[in-house]
């Protein structure tokens, strides 16, 4: 398994017009081929600057890596904190909100999705 933690983005909601910016988890079994831990960021820039929702951000870079790579599953997980909850409406400072995707053996296999979890969680 592959994992790369705590790649910083920065997008816009697509429904306010207001930033989010948080943290993306990117991880894939490979079957072969492995890109370099550049691209993987690059990837999740490519598609944080776009205009879109964090559900859509998320989906997005799953499904990139997995075209790019061919692995057996890939799993993302995407932390933000929107400045719509923080500026506007409720107003609360201290919201995150967290998604996740996961594909392929990452969704299937109990262990791997644990695995990936875990490793994500921990502070190697």
């Amino acid at each position: 398994m592959v994992i790369v933690k705590n790649i910083e983005l920065y997008s816009l909601c697509e429904h306010h017009l207001l930033p989010f910016t948080g943290t993306c988890h990117v991880g894939y079994l490979p079957t072969g081929k492995v890109i370099g831990l550049s691209k993987i960021a690059r990837i999740v820039d490519m598609y944080a600057r776009r205009l879109q929702i964090q559900e859509g951000l998320t989906q997005q870079v799953a499904e990139a890596i997995m075209e790019v790579t061919g692995a057996l599953g890939v799993g993302v997980i995407i932390e933000a904190r929107h400045m719509c909850m923080m500026m506007r409406g409720v107003e609360k400072q201290n919201s995150s909100m967290k998604t996740s995707v996961m594909l392929c053996s990452f969704r299937a296999n109990q262990s791997t999705r644990n695995e990936f979890l875990n490793l994500v969680s921990s502070n190697i």
